[in-house]
């Protein structure tokens, strides 16, 4: 099943796409839904972040092929647990939404990636419990300042500010997570591309890793980690996000 969040006709709904169409939800997939008989086409709504997260968890250094990829960072040894990071809720945008570059940064580069996205409250809950709690997945950008990630004491900045975490376009239930292809595009060059079957920690050692401290909490968002070798981007660029079975999430970019 994929779920859109959309803007039609000035409000907010959920819905279940089916092909190029939207069926008009009565509630939402966290707290529960009936479908209406209402539809309407994609191309005729405004699609939004498919979840507010209110926590962002982001896994560092998560595939082999990005390992001592980012210069600014060195050279860094393969984490024997998963590594979270936090990002803040408001780096949250929309697809189409412009991902815009701080006045005093100096580095940013874009990173594709897979979301996973909570369903229920979770805690202390075990890898082989962990896919109970996962709503679904989406396409994530972890949008990162290397200069601030390599030089300031935390990472608020450089993975945190205002934009620095497009998601969408689409909540897909029913994919692969073990098995999928991911690709990142620049202005339609192909930057990376992996299948997720090169995860260092697969999805559900990351739930069970984070549950363990963090209660997870229903839409929460967990950003799985990017592959090979992310790019600068620069105004007038346009990121693209593609995981199969999900789409494509796009965002340009702008100065400040």
């Amino acid at each position: 099943m994929k779920y859109a969040r959309y803007i039609f006709q000035n409000n907010i709904y959920y819905g279940i796409v089916t092909g190029n169409e939207i069926s008009e939800l009565n509630g939402d997939p966290f707290e529960g839904y009936t479908l209406t008989s209402k539809t309407v086409a994609v191309s005729e709504v405004k699609l939004l972040s498919p979840t507010l997260p209110n926590k962002i968890l982001a896994i560092g250094l998560n595939y082999r092929s990005h390992l001592g990829k980012v210069s600014e960072l060195g050279h860094r040894d393969e984490p024997s647990v998963p590594e979270p990071f936090l990002k803040a809720p408001t780096s949250v945008i929309n697809p189409g939404e412009s991902i815009v570059l701080p006045k005093n940064s100096t580095k940013v580069q874009e990173e594709g990636e897979m979301v996973v996205v909570i369903k229920e409250q979770c805690k202390n809950v075990s890898r082989h419990e962990a896919k109970d709690y996962i709503l679904g997945y989406t396409c994530g950008n972890d949008v990162s300042d290397r200069n601030w990630q390599a030089n300031d004491l935390q990472w608020w900045r450089a993975k945190s500010s205002d934009t620095f975490a497009p998601m969408g376009p689409f909540i897909e239930t029913d994919i692969d997570s073990g098995n999928v292809m991911l690709r990142a595009r620049v202005n339609g060059e192909v930057i990376q591309e992996s299948s997720t079957s090169y995860l260092i920690h697969d999805v559900s050692s990351i739930i069970e890793h984070i549950s363990s401290v963090i209660t997870l909490e229903p839409g929460d968002a967990i950003f799985t980690g990017t592959p090979g070798s992310p790019v600068d981007i620069h105004a007038g660029d346009t990121v693209e996000v593609e995981i199969d079975g999900i789409g494509v999430l796009s965002n340009p970019v702008v100065s400040e």
